[in-house]
């Protein structure tokens, strides 16, 4: 769904107030960038330049960059310089699709949000991981290593979902993508995408 300039803006302003983070993805790459907001300039969002070096000539060959701002989204062919900044046009702006948005809770930090995941090749190991977000649909959660366990396609036949002040829940679930996020101090870290299945 198109949305106006105008929408964008209200929201934006808010995001920027707050210094909330927008989120930077180039198409083909399994890597997004958490990047710190300036302002609208020249029909622009600019932002701070999050990209590492070492990644750079990667990044920069995607033949296409999306940019997240809540609920919305901003599609562009390329990016732009702004001084040591970014540039990315404010042309096709978009809400992110519906199933996206739906009873899509997000924990934060301090939230007392978890799924317990039984080691598939071991039921008497359970492997604990902070939830990032939840939905009818799924689950993603994030951390600092990675593990072989943790790759696409992966099915975990017992998963406990356990949030501070609900009765805990299980799930069936499948891995549908790892990807590595960047932070604007060169950090980075690992999201992990679980789609449910239907129980059997």
């Amino acid at each position: 769904m198109i949305v106006s300039k105008n929408e964008f803006e209200k929201v934006f302003a808010d995001v920027l107030a707050k210094k909330q983070p927008l989120t930077l993805t180039p198409r083909g790459r399994s890597v997004s960038f958490l990047c710190t907001p300036v302002g609208i300039i020249d029909e622009a969002v600019v932002f701070k330049n999050p990209i590492p070096v070492d990644v750079l000539p990667d990044v920069v060959t995607s033949t296409e960059f999306s940019l997240t701002c809540r609920d919305f989204q901003l599609m562009s062919a390329a990016l732009f310089a702004h001084g040591t900044d970014i540039r990315f046009p404010m042309h096709h702006i978009s809400l992110l699709p519906q199933s996206r948005i739906d009873e899509r809770k997000v924990f934060a930090a301090t939230d007392e949000a978890n799924v317990v995941i039984t080691h598939p090749f071991d039921s008497g190991t359970l492997l604990k991981r902070r939830l990032y977000d939840l939905s009818t649909g799924g689950l993603s959660f994030r951390g600092r290593i990675p593990t072989k366990l943790m790759q696409t396609g992966r099915v975990f036949a017992n998963m406990t979902i356990r949030i501070k002040g609900s009765a805990d829940f299980a799930r069936q679930g499948r891995v549908v993508y790892v990807k590595q996020i960047f932070e604007e101090n060169g950090h980075h870290f690992y999201q992990v995408g679980v789609q449910f299945l239907r129980q059997q």
